[in-house]
């Protein structure tokens, strides 16, 4: 829990650093993401007429599973410019930023994380890491493929793709 003894912001402010488990971040049953070790952050507090200003930064090594290839990998999740600001009067002992970091290190986790930029994927037919290398399935056999229609297909504004393309008829 990331708590702020509000007695102790004098009027330079007040800093506090350190660091929290993993576990903050709420992921023991996240299919994608894990936390691999403690959030650390540093933080300022400012009174600002009513309102107490918290700024500063925030970072949490995590396990992440590729979107291609479903294998997991190490990377950090970083808020670099953490703000929020709260009213002091709701919080005359002390405040408690440990929801507002969780939520800014969760929204820094890629929707579709990549192992590697050039990361191959898994094979649509057996399953296979192409990373690790080829599979032994064969090439598509029965003719062209359905957006075979498409190929020489150059997009013009109010174009319409070739007839007989995927899910037209002819017209």
């Amino acid at each position: 829990m990331i708590r702020i003894e509000t007695s102790q912001i004098g009027e330079n402010g007040y800093s506090v650093a350190g660091e929290e488990p993993g576990d903050l971040l709420d992921l023991a049953r996240d299919p994608v993401a894990r936390p691999d070790g403690p959030i650390r952050y540093e933080l300022t507090v400012e009174a600002a007429g009513t309102e107490l200003v918290v700024r500063g930064w925030a970072e949490a090594p995590l396990q992440i599973r590729c979107s291609r290839c479903a294998q997991f990998f190490s990377t950090t999740a970083r808020v670099s410019s953490f703000l929020h600001a709260y009213e002091s009067a709701e919080h005359p002992e002390f405040l408690d930023v440990s929801d507002d970091v969780r939520e800014d290190l969760l929204l820094e986790i890629p929707a579709f994380p990549l192992c590697q930029a050039g990361c191959k994927g898994l094979c649509a037919r057996c399953g296979q890491d192409l990373n690790e290398g080829v599979c032994g399935c064969a090439p598509p056999e029965g003719g062209p493929s359905p957006w075979s229609a498409l190929d020489g297909w150059m997009a013009t504004p109010g174009s319409w793709p070739p007839p007989g393309g995927p899910g037209r008829g002819p017209k």
